[in-house]
């Protein structure tokens, strides 16, 4: 299934996705029907970057032709690495010394915050170059026994950004864009780019009602789940710069979308796990972001990063002359 650590993950993907709630292969099946597709799962060996390859950037899509979804291996590391990465972050620099609250590791507060930064940064690499996942570095196929915790936890949240992957693109086919796309073809005729943007915005809403629908019946965690949009959602944060884009809705605010869904309340720890997402953005892109201030909630800080990122889209929409 694949060369590289994640590969140990794909059958638990599949029982995830497949067994979200007990309707679930049904809707599969009627999806199969009403659009003539096998819904196919292509799962592609990649030892390549993400970005710039011969053949096109090696992101999740669905095929137009035929209806396939298209995932590969090297984009699944880097969903592992951030997934892995901002958890440890987050946990040993963020919310613990704000909060006191204690790991249940049994480490010093700190001690796996160098690894974390070293996994988050091995997985933005593997945007521009590929190299295999370093011998030293916490995976989900090999790990020290004190590895045990982070990496535990990070496979159900690794888990649900996949699952919201898959989603999205499955909506693609079930709320008709693909038919949609196919007509126009059909006709010489192109998707505007409004239509584009509500494509995705109608499969961001599909795919976090199916994932949140399946947070009962396994069982799963608010917050694993709703960790699990913001990984999905933000491994797009980290491709450019660019927070706007003419064919899709703007980034920051399909993160905000999908967490307002799952109607957490302004103290939950979820707003504080995007705003790290955040915070590595701004010093990715060296973007000017200003995190000074005290927040009452993690909610208020990443009202205030919104803020600023809604005055930076005002003030590149006054610069730009003539047509995109």
């Amino acid at each position: 299934m694949g060369t590289q650590p994640v590969r140990v993950l794909w059958q638990n993907v599949l029982d995830w996705f497949e067994g979200k709630y007990p309707e679930f292969p049904s809707e599969l099946e009627q999806i199969a029907r009403d659009f003539g597709t096998t819904l196919t799962i292509k799962y592609f060996r990649s030892e390549a970057p993400i970005l710039g390859h011969p053949q096109g950037d090696m992101l999740p899509h669905v095929q137009i032709e035929d209806g396939h979804i298209a995932i590969y291996d090297t984009f699944l590391s880097y969903v592992w690495a951030l997934s892995y990465g901002f958890f440890v972050i987050f946990e040993e620099q963020w919310h613990g010394p704000r909060t006191g609250k204690q790991p249940g590791h049994g480490k010093p507060m700190g001690y796996f915050l160098d690894g974390g930064y070293k996994v988050l940064h091995y997985g933005f690499d593997l945007l521009t170059q590929f190299r295999k996942w370093p011998n030293d570095l916490p995976n989900p196929d090999t790990y020290t026994g004190e590895a045990t915790y982070y990496v535990g936890l990070t496979e159900s949240i690794y888990l649900a950004a996949v699952d919201f992957i898959l989603c999205h693109e499955l909506a693609h086919i079930a709320c008709g864009h693909l038919r949609r796309q196919k007509e126009a073809q059909a006709r010489g005729e192109c998707i505007t780019c409004h239509e584009r943007k509500q494509f995705e915005l109608e499969a961001d809403k599909w795919a976090v009602e199916r994932v949140s629908r399946g947070m009962r019946p396994r069982g799963q965690s608010q917050t694993a789940v709703g960790f699990g949009f913001i990984a999905g959602l933000g491994s797009l944060l980290f491709l450019n710069r660019e927070l706007t884009s003419r064919t899709h809705p703007d980034k920051n605010n399909r993160i905000r979308t999908a967490l307002v869904a799952l109607a957490i309340d302004d103290l939950d720890s979820l707003w504080g796990i995007a705003a790290v997402f955040y915070i590595a953005w701004n010093q990715r892109f060296d973007a000017g972001l200003d995190f000074s201030g005290e927040f009452d909630t993690y909610k208020a800080l990443v009202d205030h990063i919104d803020a600023q990122i809604a005055s930076m889209k005002s003030d590149e929409e006054s610069r730009r002359i003539g047509l995109d």
